[in-house]
C-alpha cells in the first residue's frame, strides 16, 4: 500500500471514529504507521485551573505508567503545559519548546524514562470548547530519533480531518449525554409521557407510560401508535393528536386539549393532556417529535420520603411520619390511629410541625408538602 493510500485509509478511519468511539485505537495505529512511531495517546484535556483528562486512550503504553501519569505526573509534563498555554496551536512538536539537554535535566523525563524509552512527541490538537482540547499524540524513542519533515508533513495532512472528527465526536457525545440525562429524568417522572412523531408513531414512552400499557387497563401502545381501548375515548384522543399535529409546525406549544380515558377495571379514569412540540429543524434525523401526550393516574399514591422532611424541615422521625399521613389526606384522628399514638400526642406533634414548616393550618401544610412532592 502506498503512502497516499495509507493516508486516505487513515482519513476514512478518522471520520468513522467520530461516530464510533471504539475505533479511535485503530486511528492511532494508522498514525503510528504513517509517522514511524511506537506509541500513541488520544485524550480530551480540560485546561482549567487544575488540568485533567476527561478521556485518555493509549496504544503501547503500560497501565502502571498511565495510572501514575494521570494521577499526578501529567501536571509536570512539559508538553501538556505547552498545550494548555497555547490552546490554539494545532501541531505541537516538543522540540519546538524543549531541547534534548533540557529533557536530560527535567524531573518529568527522569520519571518518564523509568517506565518507557519514548523520547520525542508530535501532537495534533483541536479545540472543542472553552479550555477543552482533544487530539492524538505519537511518540518515538531516543534510538529512533526525532520526527523528520516527512513524518510531520504526513501528520499535518491528517490534522484538518482529525480536527473535524474530534469536533463532531464532541458534539455527538454532548448530545448523547444530554439525551441520556433527559431519558433518565423522564423515566423518573410519575406522569406517563409519550412522544409521537409527525405520523403519530411512538418515538418515546417513559417508564410510567409503559406501566400503564402493561396493566392493560384501557391504554394500548406500540411503536406504530397510541390508542385507547374505548372506541369513543380513542376517537377523542386521535382528534386531539390531529389538532396538535396541525400546530406543531409553528412555535405554539400550549396544550390543545385534555380528556378523561375510562378504564375497564372501574378505576377512576386516566387524565390525558395533548400538546404540540416545536419540530427540530434538522435535515437528517430518524425521529421528528411532534406531539407530547401526558397521562396522569388519579389512583396513584405518591409518598414523601420521610428523610426529605427530616432534612429540609428538621422534623423528627415521628413528626415526619405524621406529616406524611396528613399530606396524603388522612384526618388527624385517623393518622393517630394508624400510627398507634393518642390524638393528644398527634395534636402536639402537629403544632410542632406547623412551627417547623412555618405553616398555620392543615390545608397550608398539605399544600407545602405537595409542592415538595412535585420537586422530587
Amino acid at each position: 500500500m502506498s503512502v497516499d493510500s495509507e493516508i486516505l485509509a487513515a482519513i476514512e478511519e478518522i471520520y468513522a471514529a467520530a461516530v464510533d468511539e471504539s475505533r479511535w485505537p485503530k486511528v492511532m495505529q494508522d498514525i503510528l504507521t504513517l509517522t514511524d512511531s511506537v506509541a500513541a495517546t488520544f485524550c480530551a484535556l480540560d485546561g482549567a485551573d487544575e488540568p485533567r483528562f476527561s478521556t485518555f486512550i493509549t496504544v503501547n503504553f503500560e497501565k502502571a505508567f498511565i495510572d501514575e501519569y494521570i494521577q499526578g505526573m501529567m501536571a509536570h509534563d512539559p508538553t501538556v503545559r505547552h498545550i494548555i498555554a497555547h490552546p490554539h496551536q494545532r501541531l505541537v512538536h516538543d522540540s519546538q519548546f524543549i531541547t534534548e539537554r533540557e529533557k536530560d535535566r527535567h524531573p518529568y523525563y527522569d520519571w518518564h524514562h523509568s517506565f518507557s524509552d519514548t523520547r520525542h512527541r508530535l501532537a495534533g490538537m483541536a479545540s472543542v470548547g472553552d479550555k477543552l482540547s482533544s487530539g492524538i499524540t505519537v511518540h518515538r524513542t531516543r534510538q529512533q530519533g526525532d520526527y523528520q519533515s516527512r513524518h510531520i508533513q504526513r501528520f499535518e495532512l491528517l490534522l484538518p480531518h482529525l480536527e473535524r472528527a474530534v469536533n463532531l465526536a464532541s458534539r455527538l457525545g454532548t448530545f448523547g449525554a444530554i439525551q441520556q440525562m433527559t431519558f433518565h429524568l423522564l423515566d423518573a417522572n410519575p406522569l406517563g409521557i409519550i412522544v409521537l412523531d409527525e405520523r403519530s408513531r411512538v418515538v418515546f414512552a417513559n417508564r410510567t407510560a409503559r406501566a400503564f400499557t402493561a396493566a392493560q387497563d384501557g391504554l394500548a401502545l406500540s411503536t406504530k401508535s397510541l390508542c385507547l381501548r374505548s372506541q369513543r375515548d380513542n376517537g377523542k384522543l386521535q382528534n386531539l393528536i390531529g389538532r396538535a399535529l396541525s400546530l406543531s409546525h409553528g412555535e405554539e406549544t400550549r396544550p390543545v386539549g385534555t380528556m378523561k380515558a375510562h378504564r375497564p377495571s372501574g378505576k377512576r379514569p386516566l387524565s390525558i393532556l395533548v400538546a404540540p412540540l416545536c419540530r427540530a429543524p434538522f435535515i437528517l434525523t430518524w425521529a421528528r417529535p411532534a406531539v407530547c401526550v401526558v397521562i396522569a393516574d388519579p389512583e396513584r399514591e405518591d409518598e414523601l420520603p420521610d428523610e426529605v422532611l427530616r432534612t429540609i424541615y428538621g422534623l423528627t422521625p415521628a413528626e415526619a411520619r405524621l406529616a406524611i399521613k396528613i399530606a396524603s389526606g388522612t384526618s388527624l384522628q385517623h393518622a393517630a390511629d394508624e400510627l398507634t399514638i393518642s390524638y393528644r400526642t398527634a395534636r402536639t406533634q402537629l403544632a410542632t410541625i406547623f412551627r417547623k414548616t412555618s405553616t398555620c393550618r392543615q390545608g397550608e401544610l398539605v399544600k407545602l408538602l405537595l409542592s415538595e412532592l412535585r420537586a422530587i
